[in-house]
């Protein structure tokens, strides 16, 4: 209806459209792979810079995630090793402690009054197999008395059977010396049906032992079926806390036996041309009492001592024991009756400052020189320090001692010494002597 008049006068201006539409040309495959390439710089350079912010904080990120882990990790095992320990050891009570501590297990065990019993019944069997080696020595006195009337004293000490001949003819048993030097007679006890006389082989005064031998045929057949020759054992490795056994007559009765353990080792005896060692038990020390220390092994390792007891005012009664190591070529020697040496010194080990202040680096301090003694006569004196025995460089009178075993009464050897005692130039030069040994004295 062109004509008619309600048409807006616009349409006569322009024509009207309902719809407009507009194409959009399709992308090019140029424009495609343009954004590709975009997106893949972009990526590089997002990598890139990760990669450098991750280089330089990853050190302070590594401690921290490193120590929470590890803690993780302590805790953990911590727990599965209580776990472990308390599946295992259903007793055994552990504690968390921290990490500076170390974890306690304790081990809880009730005794009772049996369990008690049974400890010390297995001791007494120890000590019933030892006292095997154990007899009852008496040294008898004949005297009269003021009606002229005869009779004996006895004083009773106890001896170990050390040693039977091949033969077992013979026993040799070890006693202490100053308990039967000035007898009568000897007499042995095995029982009370088996009481022989013994004889004094030989003896070491300054130790204080003594071999007697008593004949086997004496005996009984019981009797040679029952004893046993004693075990030395080893006293070097000894340590303060290990329990020992006194047996003999420790207390004074024959056959008797202590309890105790080992509270220490003193310092070391001096004798002449010797050093011995002594050990410490906190057995009470009777002056009637002597004996063995044995361990529990059954094994000797010591022999009461008095006449080098470790006394003072705090301690007069604590009980003192040869260190069986060293006394065994001793014993040894009693037993064979074998010559040994003497040079007839009495010295002692220099320590690292006594040895320096006498400008010296090794030897041993000559504190006195017996009378009438091979070191007399050769002209050593008291001061000197012996530094070498022929070829062999001295460090201790043990060793001393080792060196001079080795030769004969007789035999000539060359000992050179350091003078202390001499003054000006004579005090730096090293003086030789040759001396003769002898047979030792008793």
């Amino acid at each position: 209806m062109p004509n008619d008049k309600r048409i807006s006068p616009l349409v006569d201006q322009k024509e009207f459209n309902f719809i407009q539409e507009q194409i959009i040309p399709k992308k090019s495959w140029k424009n495609v792979l343009g954004c590709v390439v975009k997106t893949i710089m972009l990526a590089i350079l997002f990598g890139v810079v990760s990669s450098i912010a991750i280089c330089v904080t990853y050190p302070y990120i590594k401690d921290v995630f490193q120590e929470e882990e590890e803690g993780r990790l302590t805790n953990f095992m911590r727990q599965m090793n209580t776990l472990r320990l308390a599946s295992v050891i259903p007793d055994c009570k552990v504690e968390m402690v921290e990490e500076t501590q170390p974890i306690i297990m304790e081990r809880i065990t009730d005794l009772t009054v049996e369990d008690y019993k049974k400890i010390y019944e297995e001791l007494d069997t120890i000590t019933d197999e030892v006292n095997r080696s154990i007899v009852s020595v008496a040294g008898i006195i004949k005297s009269v008395d003021w009606l002229q009337n005869p009779y004996e004293t006895a004083d009773v000490t106890s001896g170990i059977i050390i040693h039977e001949t091949e033969d077992k003819k013979t026993l040799s048993i070890l006693v202490r010396y100053s308990k039967i030097k000035e007898v009568n007679k000897i007499r042995v006890t095995f029982d009370v049906d088996n009481v022989v006389e013994a004889k004094l082989f030989d003896y070491d005064s300054k130790l204080d032992l003594a071999i007697i031998k008593v004949d086997e045929s004496l005996l009984s057949e019981k009797i040679k079926h029952t004893f046993k020759v004693a075990t030395l054992g080893e006293s070097i490795g000894l340590s303060a806390g290990e329990p020992v056994i006194a047996v003999g007559n420790p207390n004074g009765y024959p056959l008797s036996r202590e309890y105790g353990m080992i509270t220490g080792k003193t310092t070391s005896a001096y004798i002449t041309d010797n050093r011995v060692d002594l050990f410490n038990t906190d057995i009470s020390n009777n002056n009637d009492g002597d004996g063995a220390i044995v361990n529990l092994k059954g094994e000797i390792i010591g022999i009461i001592t008095h006449i080098h007891s470790f006394k003072s005012e705090l301690n007069a009664n604590i009980n003192t024991a040869l260190s069986i190591t060293r006394i065994k070529p001793i014993i040894d020697a009693l037993v064979k009756g074998r010559n040994r040496t003497y040079l007839g010194i009495i010295g002692t080990d220099l320590t690292t400052e006594i040895a320096a202040s006498l400008g010296v680096d090794n030897g041993v301090y000559v504190n006195e020189v017996e009378t009438e003694s091979p070191a007399l006569e050769a002209g050593l004196q008291t001061g000197d320090v012996i530094l070498k025995i022929d070829d062999s460089t001295i460090i201790s009178m043990a060793q001393l001692n080792t060196i001079i075993s080795t030769y004969q009464p007789k035999d000539e050897l060359t000992i050179v010494v350091k003078r202390t005692t001499s003054k000006g130039e004579e005090e730096k030069k090293e003086l030789t002597f040759h001396v003769q040994l002898h047979k030792k004295k008793n």
